[in-house]
């Protein structure tokens, strides 16, 4: 009996939705409405896009200063976001998450195929912007 190592793909698939969650949770409007507005900045949360930004400028402390407050200023969000925008964190993330769309792809293929895993990665390519 040949036995297939799936904890690879599995683990690619958990630190995609990760990383797409920390991406929605700061860009995507659908996501501020429903449930809140940057709420990881509120909670004070090291996500992927803010981590990058702070290593993008380390000599720049507003970022930092913005986390430690756990603020529920929209304006303050706001202009973390910018700051982020502006260092490229989204873009870079946006990058991440494609390159690991397409590995997750390859090693379904790889597998055999499995058409529901496709239309998962399919409908969580759609809705992240």
């Amino acid at each position: 009996m040949y036995l297939r190592d799936f904890i690879p793909l599995v683990n690619l698939l958990g630190l995609y939705f990760q990383i797409r969650d920390d991406y929605i949770n700061l860009k995507s409007e659908d996501y501020a409405k429903n449930k809140s507005f940057a709420e990881d900045l509120t909670e004070g949360k090291f996500s992927f896009p803010i981590i990058y930004a702070i290593r993008a400028q380390p000599d720049d402390h507003r970022l930092l200063n913005i986390l430690k407050q756990r603020t529920e200023d929209q304006a303050l969000k706001k202009h973390a976001i910018d700051f982020m925008e502006n260092v490229g964190a989204f873009q870079y993330t946006r990058g991440i998450l494609e390159q690991m769309n397409t590995q997750i792809r390859e090693q379904i293929v790889q597998f055999g195929g499995n058409e529901q895993l496709v239309q998962l990665m399919d409908f969580l390519e759609q809705s992240k912007s």
